[in-house]
């Protein structure tokens, strides 16, 4: 019956279990401190994984080589490439149902995609190597949405509502506020663009991109079918158009572009 659904309800279906087994809680007491493959906060309440770039930067932080998380990112990575951040990520299920609210969506410069690294070795490893503290998980919009919202909206209202003092409300200062505002800016952006933080900022796509080229699951073009009119940009959840460049690091592997004439997985 699975079988007989569309790909992008199939995919729907696959991005809300993951969403929930990643952040249903049961798991938390036995793989709390194990890195996930996606984008999602190690702070969310109801979190049973670690984020794998809060990890990255906690081992760049106490100069430790991080021999398992880089062995799970490789090894996700060589084998599905960036097919995490098409289904597993929660982060990017947030991002595809803004984009529900308006269909006509902006193109932005290509270049733009270098964010990705300038993200993963600026802010996620260099900065937090000189400052000594994880400034990525500080600013992240996925963490202001899964942990930082959460927790402190839980704050006020045991403070407001049951009368109970919480101390996390005295600790809620200017910074709170601006990852509140990067993350206002984030939805922004996504109800306009096409996956904006997974395109331009996500240190993890940077990372699982560089394997698209050399996955075991790859996309395959049929150059015969080139000549037959398709709009492949259209329905790719990161607007590329696939048939250009099937090994793509901006290709999140989410198999819709497999409905357009000549394109097949491999």
């Amino acid at each position: 019956m699975f079988k007989n659904l569309s790909i992008p309800v199939q995919r729907l279906y696959v991005q809300i279990t993951a969403a929930i087994v990643t952040n249903s809680y049961f798991l938390a007491p036995y793989l709390k401190y194990l890195p996930c493959p996606s984008l999602n906060c190690y702070a969310c309440p109801a979190a049973n994984f670690a984020c794998p770039i809060g990890t990255l930067q906690y081992f760049v932080i106490i100069g430790v080589f991080p021999f398992l998380l880089l062995g799970i990112l490789f090894l996700v990575g060589g084998f599905l490439g960036r097919w995490a951040c098409g289904y597993l990520c929660p982060f990017g299920l947030f991002q595809d149902l803004l984009a529900k609210i308006r269909k006509a969506k902006l193109e932005m410069p290509t270049w733009l995609g270098w964010g990705r690294y300038v993200s993963l070795v600026g802010v996620a490893i260099i900065i937090p190597a000189i400052t000594k503290e994880p400034w990525f998980s500080k600013l992240c919009p996925a963490g202001t949405l899964e942990a930082g919202i959460p927790i402190v909206g839980w704050a006020f209202f045991k403070t407001k509502a049951l009368g109970q003092y919480s101390t996390i409300l005295g600790m809620t200062g200017w910074l709170f506020w601006v990852k509140v505002g990067l993350l206002a800016g984030t939805i922004a952006a996504a109800i306009y663009i096409k996956r904006p933080f997974c395109r331009f900022i996500c240190p993890l796509g940077a990372i699982f991109g560089l394997f698209n080229r050399v996955s075991l699951l790859q996309i395959k073009v049929n150059h015969h079918a080139l000549h037959l009119p398709a709009d492949c940009r259209k329905i790719c959840p990161v607007d590329i158009d696939i048939r250009k460049d099937p090994v793509s690091a901006k290709c999140i592997r989410c198999m819709q572009c497999t409905k357009c004439p000549g394109v097949s997985q491999k």
